[in-house]
């Protein structure tokens, strides 16, 4: 009978695949997230490129750029979502973080790479400590477009949006 009840629990979290989260995070400031997926009992959240002093709102996400991977060659480019993956029981008793929006991501998203982060605190040091290193990586794939590679990038979020 436990069994069946938190299955029936698991099924009915907050957030679902493409939603658009504002973080009021402890600096005060603003992070904003995509739920990607739902893994188990985790959500798959991939980070955008969006971390500010005013609150988001989904004109915000439309226009941002997301963490991921693009391999491939010029002419035939995939793009995929780097998440971190955070227990849904934990994102869903959050009281700073907001549903601004949704987007439709494309049925068959990719994954980049994955990490676990226990809170987000942790998902914060993360961005702070990575965003340096994406936008290098960024500017390097916008100076030779013709050369497909495996790289972190930060991507225009219409690449993954139907």
């Amino acid at each position: 009978m436990d069994f069946i009840r938190q299955t029936i629990k698991f099924k009915n979290n907050k957030y679902t695949k493409g939603d658009c989260l504002s973080i009021h995070c402890e600096t005060g400031k603003y992070l904003g997230i995509i739920i990607s997926c739902r893994f188990n009992k985790y959500y798959d959240i991939t980070l955008m490129h969006l971390y500010q002093k005013r609150k988001l709102d989904i004109k915000h996400f439309l226009k941002g750029k997301f963490w991921g991977t693009r391999f491939g060659w010029i002419d035939d480019i995939e793009y995929a979502v780097d998440i971190c993956m955070i227990e849904c029981k934990y994102i869903d008793s959050l009281t700073d973080i907001e549903l601004v929006g949704k987007v439709d991501l494309i049925e068959d998203l990719q994954r980049g790479s994955y990490d676990y982060k226990n809170n987000i605190s942790e998902l914060l040091k993360y961005y702070l400590s990575e965003l340096p290193i994406r936008i290098e990586k960024s500017k390097n794939a916008e100076n030779f477009p013709e050369l497909g590679f495996v790289s972190k990038h930060l991507i225009e979020l219409s690449s993954i949006i139907v």
